[in-house]
């Protein structure tokens, strides 16, 4: 867009163009961004917020170029060079169809293109509009009036009776948008009214008591707005949308700081939300949840339960958290303990065995005792007492319901003291319960 209004301005159609405004320079159509302390751009809404001070920028920008061009396309249309102005006011159009003077001088252009007295023809053009007006104000059609008042008014600004007629008109409109904005007001309509009355604003700013009617009643409708929130979000805390009740308090409270209804609720709503997070944190430390028990502290804090009690909570719950963990950790080694020394126990416990029987068979031997298959030689003291071992041995396997290993040791005391009637039974036992099904 900046080349096409460049390229406006620079437009040499007609003599007269070259009156046109000198141009600054190109850097300097642009903000100065040393002078404008925008400072890091470091949220989404800073970002929003700076490109939409860019676009007022250039926007204003652009209007104070096109009214430099439109000054030159008026001076063509002053001086009947038309077709120069009727092709300038089509270029500001293509840039800015909103631009008013531009579309009125571009018809006006148009209609007096190819005229042979150009002073004479302007006149009659002005006051052909003037008299369209007054038929149009006439028949009561004032907006329209108002309009041709301002096309003549535009074309030749020294028209004193448009002019009149326009501010006068205008004054009516304003009058009448007042009356509706009242009648709205009264039907309790503050939306109506203000758009009445805004409209009536623009029409004529100075209309007595209309900025202190519209402050007025703009209190009010921020009033009317809060409540209406209000309402919501406490029917939002109802059906337990607590979450979305304190999105809709603080839109409250934003548009309206001082709003002690939606300063209560909120405190009530925050206040219970911070009690309900301190009790679940209550119920996950007793089932030992430590660390979701201190997350819904620290989320109790954010809802303003006091700090202090919550770090107490936490502290506890990470003492507790340590404890329980050194607790582990004891008992993992004690286990440990254990279980390295029933390792070392049965490693000297097969070791007495083996030197035992060993030593049984030696006195076996040096006796006279019998080969295998032979007359069983009596066992000796030492054999009796390492049989009954065994045998108890084999009780405390059979207990824990290893058979496997109670018979190995029943075995063993029979071997060791063949007379040893516990384990024979013992042996019987396991025949019947285990050992016959296999």
């Amino acid at each position: 867009m900046t080349s096409r209004i460049l390229a406006l301005l620079l437009w040499t159609g007609a003599p007269a163009a070259q009156e046109a405004p000198r141009l600054r320079e190109p850097d300097a159509l642009f903000l100065d961004m040393s002078k404008v302390n925008l400072g890091a751009i470091a949220s989404e809404e800073d970002k929003k917020k700076t490109i939409y001070l860019i676009q007022l920028e250039k926007a204003r920008i652009t209007r104070k170029t096109l009214k430099g061009v439109y000054d030159n396309a008026f001076e063509l249309y002053k001086h009947g060079h038309y077709e120069g102005a009727k092709e300038l006011a089509s270029k500001i159009m293509a840039i800015d169809p909103a631009y008013q003077d531009a579309s009125i001088l571009y018809r006006a252009a148009s209609d007096l293109k190819g005229s042979p007295r150009p002073r004479s023809s302007e006149k009659k053009l002005v006051e052909d509009k003037f008299e369209e007006g007054m038929v149009l104000y006439r028949q009561g059609r004032l907006v329209e009036a108002a309009a041709r008042w301002e096309e003549a008014a535009k074309l030749a600004p020294w028209n004193l009776k448009a002019r009149y007629w326009l501010r006068k008109t205008r004054g009516e409109l304003a009058e009448e948008h007042f009356r509706r904005g009242q009648k709205a007001y009264r039907q309790h309509n503050l939306r109506e009214t203000l758009n009445q009355w805004y409209a009536a604003l623009v029409l004529n700013p100075k209309l007595p008591r209309l900025l202190s009617a519209i402050a007025r009643v703009e209190a009010e409708a921020r009033e009317q707005e809060a409540n209406e929130k209000l309402q919501a979000a406490l029917n939002l805390y109802s059906q337990g949308e607590t979450a979305q009740a304190l999105k809709m308090l603080d839109e409250v409270l934003e548009a309206g700081p001082g709003n002690t209804k939606a300063q209560k609720l909120m405190a009530e709503i925050r206040s219970e939300m911070a009690s309900q997070h301190v009790a679940q944190g209550r119920a996950l430390y007793e089932s030992r949840r430590y660390g979701e028990a201190i997350a819904e502290w620290k989320a109790a804090m954010t809802y303003g339960y006091d700090p202090k009690a919550a770090e107490q909570l936490i502290a506890r719950a990470k003492e507790q958290m340590r404890r329980e963990e050194a607790a582990r950790k004891r008992a993992a080694e004690l286990a440990k303990e254990r279980e390295e020394r029933a390792q070392r126990e049965a490693e000297e416990k097969a070791k007495a065995e083996a030197k035992a029987k060993e030593e049984a068979d030696k006195k076996a031997a040096a006796t006279g005792g019998t080969a295998p298959g032979g007359p069983a030689a009596g066992p000796t003291e030492e054999a009796r007492r390492s049989s009954q071992q065994h045998y108890l041995s084999g009780v405390i396997f059979f207990q824990k319901g290893d058979y496997e290993k109670a018979r190995d040791e029943w075995n063993l005391a029979v071997q060791l003291d063949p007379g040893n009637s516990d384990a024979r039974a013992g042996l019987e036992r396991i025949e019947k319960l285990y050992g016959g099904g296999q």
